[in-house]
């Protein structure tokens, strides 16, 4: 009997276009299904063109996404999307994450699948986390200091790294990259979406991890 094929949750609203565009290619290419999720749920129908055009699929809203649904997660770095989803320019280190957005990573992390973050959504992945990880979270936000510091005062540590490059936590299954936040070459950020898509693949299907 054919297995289903796996599916990959991308939050689109309001993230870094590269990296969502660049993510649906190497999902297509890995067989992957994408699903768009939206954070958006101010009736803006702007928003939701620009996210039905840039997805090419049904866009689902978050409420609506559950950690048993999908094999993995994907968010993409993007100012707005960061904003939306936290206020961590206002609030610094005391700063609060959505919800259902904090719901949803905690649900994932605790059914041992992975997830995957560019940029500044690796903060917003190791605050949802903080207090219920099992060994400190290892990640990169590029060479953002703020963001750096951000991470720290979440209880994980940041690492620099160069464009392209990804760093794979493996007790934790987070794979992140610096993303379009580390560069402004449209080639690095393909091999960065490419990069962290094969650290998903190799954690879904439990194979031998690599560094790269």
């Amino acid at each position: 009997m054919t297995k289903p094929p796996r599916k990959i949750g991308v939050i689109v609203t309001g993230g870094a276009f590269w990296e969502i565009i660049f993510c649906f290619l190497h999902l297509e290419n890995k067989r992957y299904l994408r699903l768009p999720i939206t954070i958006n749920v101010d009736g803006d129908e702007h928003a939701r063109y620009i996210e039905a055009k840039l997805s090419r699929a049904p866009v689902v809203h978050i409420e609506e996404i559950k950690a048993t649904g999908i094999d993995a997660l994907i968010i993409p770095g993007g100012k707005a999307l960061f904003d939306s989803l936290c206020d961590f320019d206002k609030a610094g280190n005391a700063f609060k994450i959505n919800d259902i957005f904090k719901t949803l990573v905690k649900g994932i992390y605790r059914l041992g699948k992975p997830i995957g973050a560019f940029g500044s959504a690796s903060l917003l992945v190791v605050k949802s986390l903080q207090g219920i990880i099992t060994s400190e979270a290892v990640v990169t936000v590029g060479n953002d200091p703020k963001l750096q510091a951000g991470v720290g005062n979440a209880g994980a540590q940041a690492v620099v790294t160069r464009p392209g490059e990804v760093v794979l936590d493996i007790e934790n299954r987070i794979v992140s990259g610096g993303g379009e936040l580390a560069t402004r070459r449209p080639a690095e950020v393909y091999d960065a979406c490419e990069n962290l898509l094969r650290g998903l693949d190799e954690f879904i299907k439990g194979r031998k991890h690599e560094k790269y």
